[in-house]
């Protein structure tokens, strides 16, 4: 009998990943991953104490790609670097990206938990959105979530016009975050 395998969290958390990505998260089990590895689901469960486990590993895993996109798309303008971040995840992961939010689960309500106040730091640094509540940058956030899922969902899908090249996609979504902090702006100058 040879030695038996050894694997760590983060090669059975690319595992999974890899799967989800190609096959969406609800094709993961335990078996398929250890299919994935090579190797008997033993490993595994010496690593996770069950599936519900991983998966909080997984949802990990998507927040920090979600960060990294951040961070890569970041132009100094961070609304809009937030916007071409995630729809760059969604290009780039579309199955993903479709079972989280095209499918009724709580992934991505987890998702939207953790990245919110990520999400509201970033925006806080941004000069045009200065002198904005946390309650009133949320409710902007929300605003352009909107938009910013139909454009993703219709990228995800292929649906996106084949004259328009990412930058143009790019340009719309920047001129409706404008219109969204304008918008902001009139509304608060017409409460006070």
């Amino acid at each position: 009998m040879g030695p038996k395998t050894k694997f760590s969290k983060e090669q059975i958390i690319d595992a999974a990943f890899a799967i989800a990505s190609t096959e969406g998260i609800d094709k993961i089990t335990m078996r398929k991953i250890a299919e994935k590895m090579g190797s008997s689901v033993a490993p595994i469960y010496v690593n996770f104490k069950n599936t519900d486990e991983l998966m909080e590993a997984l949802i990990e895993k998507i927040i920090s790609i979600s960060q990294q996109l951040i961070i890569e798309e970041s132009q100094g303008d961070p609304f809009r670097d937030m916007g071409r971040a995630s729809l760059r995840f969604a290009m780039e992961y579309s199955v993903l990206f479709r079972d989280l939010v095209l499918k009724n689960n709580h992934y991505m309500q987890e998702y939207d938990e953790k990245m919110m106040p990520e999400l509201i730091k970033e925006m806080q640094k941004d000069p045009e959105l200065q002198g904005f509540t946390v309650d009133e940058l949320k409710t902007i956030l929300l605003k352009m979530k909107v938009f910013q899922l139909g454009l993703s969902i219709m990228a995800a899908n292929g649906l996106l016009p084949k004259e328009y090249t990412l930058q143009d996609i790019m340009d719309i979504l920047s001129s409706t975050a404008n219109d969204v902090i304008q918008s902001a702006r009139m509304s608060k100058k017409e409460m006070s």
